[in-house]
């Protein structure tokens, strides 16, 4: 059964008062306990979907950062011989190691919400929801700086080591603030295009329609955000739904269209590397489900 112009508009709508209110304790909880252990070494700040306001209320989940600004992991791949050759001369090792950091902000968190509240996962720390708050991963990292000389910096973001050892870096703050200038542009229909999509993808999964986890919502934000301005000037969430549904299938299926897509940030290429491939199918096909979901 085809989703009506009314149901479109109320998923495009911000998760309610009360929800927030739930996100927002648990926010300052976490950062009032870390602030206190760390003091002014350690930056805490919100990213992901509560932090870009794209959440919706099945995803109201927050995901917090913990960013020791006194470490950094660096990107010299840029760097000519001659310069690596300087920065590695110069470099000093580490005096805390990053396993060491994220043991010790685990025992933090765990000493304050209990043990049996808190995990460790491979990528961040997981605390547990009750009833005053949601569910909320904490993110323990360096700064990661990638060089484009020696002693310049060409842009800075976030780095960690996953348990498995891989790792992984990202912009948060970039994307929060680009996300921001997409939504001023396209006069707030960008995050009530992706909330949108965020509820058509849960709907979906819940009927079956497609697999659980399918669709991260990270690549749902950046495929959305390369969608031109102009796609979103309709007098409708539902015909600008349409449009960017259309215009995401269409461009999956053209290579060199889809590798010139970039992470919100516009620091990295979404659909480049090892993934690529798989990712892209992704995309075409999850855009295709939700164009016969809606009813299009």
């Amino acid at each position: 059964m085809p989703v009506d112009q009314y149901n479109i508009e109320r998923w495009g709508r911000a998760p309610s008062e009360g929800e927030e209110a739930r996100c927002q304790r648990t926010v300052d909880g976490i950062r009032g306990l870390i602030e206190e252990r760390y003091g002014g070494a350690v930056d805490v700040y919100l990213q992901g979907s509560y932090r870009n306001r794209t959440n919706v209320k099945q995803d109201s989940d927050v995901d917090i950062v913990a960013e020791h600004t006194g470490y950094f992991f660096a990107d010299t791949s840029s760097l000519t011989e001659e310069d690596r050759r300087r920065y590695d001369a110069s470099r000093v090792a580490a005096d805390y190691e990053f396993s060491s950091f994220k043991n010790d902000l685990h025992s933090v968190l765990a000493n304050r919400f209990g043990a049996a509240m808190v995990e460790q996962k491979n990528k961040c720390i997981r605390i547990n929801k009750n009833e005053y708050r949601v569910n909320a991963d904490v993110v323990a990292c360096y700064q990661y700086k990638r060089f484009a000389a020696f002693e310049v910096v060409e842009a800075q973001g976030i780095a960690f080591m996953s348990d498995e050892g891989v790792r992984i870096e990202g912009f948060p703050k970039q994307h929060y603030e680009r996300g921001a200038a997409k939504n001023t542009q396209t006069e707030g229909m960008y995050k009530r295009a992706v909330r949108a999509l965020k509820i058509a993808r849960n709907n979906m999964e819940d009927t079956g329609l497609i697999r659980p986890d399918t669709m991260p919502s990270f690549l749902l934000e950046c495929l959305v955000w390369n969608v031109p301005d102009s796609e979103f000037g309709q007098a409708s969430l539902y015909e600008v739904l349409r449009r960017v549904i259309y215009r995401v299938w269409e461009n999956m299926g053209n290579p060199d269209r889809a590798r010139n897509y970039a992470e919100v940030s516009d620091l990295r290429w979404l659909l480049r590397g090892n993934n690529a491939a798989k990712d892209t199918q992704l995309a075409r096909e999850f855009m295709h489900r939700t164009w016969g979901y809606i009813g299009f």
